[in-house]
């Protein structure tokens, strides 16, 4: 249970954590903001996460257990069945044998908690062989002549210690069984196949943090695979019998036409779980063998980022917030697909989403619905389009608009146009990188003069993959060999200093990967009086990194090496997504990675 913004400060205030003003302070912004009081604290850096955490073990009097760095294993978090284990969100994290365990809870006050792990463990702890012998490979609390059931409760010693919920929650994917074992129980009881295999395969998703569920029907059987961190991985395969009813169900729930086969069609899903309800966008496009089927899955949590959490630096981020509180101009990012570019610009206008400021976004599609935002839906059937939606939206007198994507010359000339008339404008863009930005746009028709007068930012990004934090360590290597390994990088690894990496070794929190998570690098391009001087002059994209390199910008690659240093990503992982800077931009410019906090 969610603890109140009201019992939070109190609690904080209580533990010395905050003074009664700070509270008081803290409390008014989330209340008017309408956002968790963690994220105010968080912004403000009143507080980190870990000091949060333990304030809230203190005042449940429990130690403080991190989940991240002990994970329990399988056999010992199998001893509370998982219905239970979720209903009170309770993790078995250690125990002895007819003696002890004992429990991670994030919330300790929950009625019944202990009568229920009594009840339960003593129940569900034995297993059994066909041959009546107990299984070695389980470990169990009763041994019982086969054919006898157990029913008494546990008599041993309970624990409680405290952990997050996010860690709760996390340990719940050691419940999991491999789909495939799934789907046969499924189809070998002979229910209803297809709700039931959509449900499993929507669990295993949510439960991986999967972005995007995959179903690629071949000629034998469907394979269904989920994009995770941005790498595809197989989950399963459906035999092609079932796939038909499983394509007919997900039409139905995205309101979409079942007697067609042979044409595109979107639509959109509410799911609901447990753990929420979660928005889905379905795709389907008729191939060879049948009828592919793409979801993007809409997380919830996504809502809650701030600008820390998406991997900004102290450094970016005052610059970004500093543009962002400008009563005009336009901040813009660039990207491929999926970088992650409409996620940083919605952590800008949750940032100033307050009573005094309206707000407005128009999206194909809208994404994440925020209390308080105006948003509007590209409908290209009614003609509604990027730019006729933003026409009129810059007469509902708005301080703050947001538009999807830049797409074309008449989006293109609005937008700057909004921006001269008085209003904050973000946008998101095509672009290789955050200099290429400015010829692209100058291509779409944009007069040069008038860009150089609206322009504030271009944000450059990509998502790398965060190394998983149960199994991570470090190692070093000799200067030399990185020179060796890391072609094209030799700049960064002068001298005869060894150099500290870190790696994941693959465990089953992060599925043998040795990756959990993703974070964002970035190259920050703010436009000064020199850079609007290029741009009138329709300067190069190479002249307008030259420049913005003497002012001191870093590259994509540069800042996910100040994250490679501090162990959130592999060296390997950048080189996959950033590419080092060309020779021209060392001639009078060496780059000394920034020192970075660890995470």
């Amino acid at each position: 249970m969610q603890i109140a913004n009201a019992e939070l400060g109190k609690i904080l205030v209580e533990q010395n954590y905050l003074s009664a003003q700070e509270s008081s302070d803290v409390l008014k912004e989330a209340d008017e903001r309408q956002v968790n009081l963690r994220t105010v604290l968080f912004e403000r850096k009143l507080l980190t996460a870990d000091l949060l955490e333990n304030a809230l073990a203190e005042y449940y009097k429990l130690p403080f257990y991190d989940l991240l760095s002990k994970p329990p294993s399988m056999e010992t978090v199998a001893l509370l069945p998982e219905e239970c284990a979720r209903t009170f969100s309770a993790i078995v994290v250690d125990c002895v044998p007819e003696t002890s365990v004992t429990v991670a809870t994030a919330d300790p006050t929950t009625k019944g908690l202990e009568d229920a792990i009594r009840a339960n463990i003593g129940q569900k702890s034995y297993v059994e062989t066909d041959d009546g012998k107990l299984n070695d490979k389980k470990k169990s609390f009763w041994t019982k002549p086969k054919g006898v059931t157990v029913t008494k409760k546990f008599a041993g010693t309970i624990t409680l210690v405290y952990a997050p919920k996010s860690a709760v929650n996390g340990a719940f994917a050691l419940y999991r069984k491999p789909l495939a074992t799934r789907f046969q129980k499924i189809m070998n009881e002979e229910r209803k196949v297809a709700p039931e295999m959509l449900e499993e395969i929507f669990n295993d998703a949510i439960e991986l943090k999967a972005s995007d569920i995959h179903f690629e029907p071949q000629e034998q059987d469907t394979i269904v695979r989920f994009r995770v961190d941005g790498v595809m991985h197989e989950a399963g395969r459906l035999p092609k019998q079932f796939y038909e009813g499983i394509v007919n169900r997900i039409k139905i729930e995205a309101n979409l036409r079942i007697d067609e086969h042979f044409a595109a069609q979107d639509g959109a899903i509410r799911y609901k779980s447990k753990a929420g309800t979660m928005d889905v966008r379905v795709s389907i496009i008729p191939i060879v063998d049948g009828e592919k089927i793409v979801m993007r899955l809409l997380s919830e949590y996504v809502r809650n980022l701030t600008l820390a959490d998406l991997g900004f630096s102290d450094h970016y981020r005052e610059i970004l917030e500093k543009a962002a509180h400008k009563p005009f101009g336009m901040i813009i990012t660039t990207g491929p697909t999926g970088a992650g570019k409409s996620t940083t610009l919605y952590g800008l206008i949750k940032m100033r989403n307050r009573p005094d400021v309206n707000i407005s976004t128009i999206e194909d599609p809208v994404e994440y619905k925020i209390p308080g935002i105006n948003h509007i839906q590209v409908n290209q059937q009614t003609g509604l389009t990027f730019a006729k939606g933003l026409r009129s939206l810059v007469r509902q007198d708005p301080d703050i608009v947001l538009v999807g994507e830049i797409r074309d010359s008449e989006t293109a000339t609005i937008a700057v146009n909004a921006a001269l008339t008085g209003h904050l404008l973000f946008s998101t863009l095509h672009a290789n990188d955050s200099a290429t930005a400015i010829p692209r746009l100058i291509e779409m028709g944009v007069e040069p003069f008038l860009l150089a007068s609206t322009l504030e930012i271009i944000v450059a990004q990509r998502l790398a993959r965060k190394i998983c934090e149960h199994c991570r360590f470090s190692f070093t290597i000799p200067s030399s060999d990185a020179r060796q390994l890391f072609k094209g990088a030799n700049h960064y690894f002068k001298g005869d200093e060894p150099v500290h990496l870190y790696r994941g070794k693959g465990c089953e929190a992060c599925g043998n990967t040795g990756y959990r998570g993703r974070i964002g690098i970035y190259e920050l391009l703010a436009i000064d009086k020199d850079m609007e001087e290029l741009i009138v002059g329709k300067k190069s994209s190479t002249e307008l990194l030259l420049k913005a390199r003497e002012h001191g910008m870093l590259f994509l690659f540069e800042d996910g090496l100040d994250k490679v240093r501090s162990g959130l990503t592999t060296i390997e992982e950048l080189m996959r997504i950033a590419a080092p800077p060309e020779e021209i931009f060392f001639a009078n410019h060496v780059h000394a990675p920034r020192k970075t906090k660890g995470k």
